[in-house]
């Protein structure tokens, strides 16, 4: 039997070992037998409280009582007493659904989660019998969500895993974010400053088309790489490691000292593309959170966006660990005197950017929100579904073993583990709508690790869409599962009612067949006696 979260491992087999002791000290008290004594009494004042009214005679209450009754031995037999259906024997497990970043997904068992909650839970109870109504209804209901799951076409590819993991991910070396800040400082401001006062070079004309106008608004802009004039005519200021000295040509001042330094300085285009010491390289390498394999952000970013140039896929990662690395700018004494006046005319800016600044917090407001509410659903769930299952003896003793209690608790079971396949058709309709608004790989790559501010009314919408998707889907199917719960309770009076009034006919026809029988045998004797005489 499947569920739908690691955690309901746990709160299924701890839910029902819960009734359990509900169950037994329910036994051992004797109080399972009390809904019977109020039928009794129930019945017997109900007839007489409508003494002489129409139907209100000794067949009815007998019949009643019967009805009743047995009804109660029923539900009690299927639905309170345990058989030998048991978690163990169907081998209660969770397999998350396949995405492109996993497409083989272990499956977890109680006894083997390879989750946190293994230690958290320990010694989980496995070998739990369960009543064969509520064992029948979990059963179908986990049937019904897999085999609802496995006919949606498309599957999941993980573009929600990857943003989150895009998120939360952070250059913890502080080595790394000091270099970045070097290169900012010594690099990307110098050449920033030649690229608005300058005409712009053939190659840096071509680089624009290639990648767009917003280029040189990054460190690793593709305009300055490819213009002679800018990275590739400036050095860094210091040694930076990974580059060996060269006294011959970019640290010939360096030739007459009696001490050399460690490290020789490169040029600014060296230190950012060096295949091996390279600034890209190693941030693109070294952003997100460290695991194996496919686990780090880089590694998910290869699986998933397979189709996008190597090189691109390292500028994103690039990008977005020096927007982690958060570079700032250099006092204005500390600047060269040619980027005195860049320095003030950025400065000057802040003002220009405060309406953007409000679209793209609206986003990230959006965005942050988004985790924790989905998190604390997908951990309601299996909370509830323990909540039910736990208090389902005591539930069926204070409802008089009623069928009501009987079909309403296999509605609740049915529908509160529906909710998981709400969830996963909510996830289906997010990724599909990411796709329909980034169209291309390398647009969907980009928007998943940058947040700009042309795309931050997309990325609210879909966060907000998402959003409520997991809380409205649920709340539309319990809506209407309720619908169904009041059809379910009229249908079974209904049926009682039936069987009562069904009982009391079949009763008088008997009587008044033996009354009419009875008065032919007295006619036919007093007939007899006469003729005698």
């Amino acid at each position: 039997m499947s569920v739908d979260s690691y955690l309901e491992l746990f709160t299924t087999m701890y839910g029902w070992a819960f009734a359990g002791v509900i169950r037994d000290v329910l036994v051992d008290t004797g109080l399972i037998f009390l809904p019977f004594l109020f039928i009794l009494i129930g019945t017997w004042l109900h007839a007489h409280q409508m003494n002489g009214a129409e139907g209100a005679d000794a067949a009815w209450m007998v019949r009643t009582m019967e009805v009743e009754f047995w009804t109660a031995v029923f539900v009690l037999a299927f639905c309170f007493t345990p058989v030998g259906t048991s978690l163990q024997n169907v081998n209660l497990h969770h397999t998350p659904p396949a995405t492109t970043l996993n497409a083989a997904p272990v499956t977890a068992t109680g006894a083997s989660s390879d989750s946190t909650f293994d230690d958290a839970f320990n010694g989980v109870p496995q070998q739990l019998a369960l009543p064969p109504w509520w064992f029948t209804v979990m059963s179908l209901s986990a049937g019904f969500n897999d085999a609802v799951k496995g006919g949606i076409s498309g599957g999941l590819s993980g573009f929600r895993q990857v943003e989150e993991l895009a998120r939360t991910a952070a250059v913890e070396d502080p080595t790394m974010r000091a270099e970045v800040q070097r290169f900012y400082n010594e690099c990307y401001l110098p050449a920033r400053s030649r690229y608005l006062t300058d005409e712009a070079s053939p190659e840096a004309a071509a680089a624009l088309a290639s990648y767009g106008e917003a280029d040189p608004d990054w460190i690793g802009s593709h305009a300055f790489q490819a213009d002679p004039n800018l990275y590739a005519a400036l050095y860094a200021r210091a040694g930076v490691p990974g580059f060996a000295l060269d006294v011959g040509d970019a640290d010939a001042d360096m030739d007459a000292n009696t001490v050399m330094p460690q490290h020789g300085r490169p040029t600014c285009l060296e230190w950012w593309t060096d295949a091996s010491s390279g600034l890209r390289t190693r941030l693109a390498n070294n952003i997100g959170i460290v695991g194996t394999p496919p686990e780090t952000l880089p590694q998910r970013i290869a699986v998933l966006f397979s189709a996008v140039a190597a090189d691109k896929r390292e500028d994103g990662l690039a990008r977005l660990a020096m927007g982690r690395s958060n570079p700032s700018l250099a006092p204005e004494t500390l600047l060269p005197e040619d980027n005195r006046a860049w320095f003030q005319a950025l400065s000057g800016a802040a003002a220009d950017v405060a309406g953007m600044a409000g679209m793209v917090n609206k986003a990230i407001d959006t965005q942050a929100a988004r985790f924790p509410i989905i998190q604390f659903a997908l951990f309601a769930q299996p909370l509830i579904l323990m909540g039910i299952y736990m208090f389902l003896p005591l539930i069926l003793v204070f409802g008089r073993y009623s069928l009501n209690v009987m079909f309403l608790g296999a509605l609740a079971i049915f529908t509160v583990k529906s909710w998981a396949l709400m969830w996963y058709i909510a996830l289906w309709l997010d990724e599909h709508l990411w796709v329909a608004m980034y169209p291309g790989a390398e647009s969907m790559l980009f928007n998943i690790l940058h947040l700009e501010f042309d795309t931050a009314l997309k990325r609210s919408t879909l966060n907000t869409l998402l959003i409520g998707l997991y809380l409205g889907l649920p709340l539309i199917w319990s809506g209407m599962m309720g619908w169904a719960s009041l059809h379910v309770m009229h249908g079974i009076d209904a049926m009682k009612q039936s069987a009562i009034g069904a009982g009391m006919t079949a009763g008088q026809t008997g009587t008044r067949m033996v009354g009419g029988t009875v008065g032919r045998f007295g006619r036919t004797l007093g007939a007899a006696k006469s003729a005698r005489r």
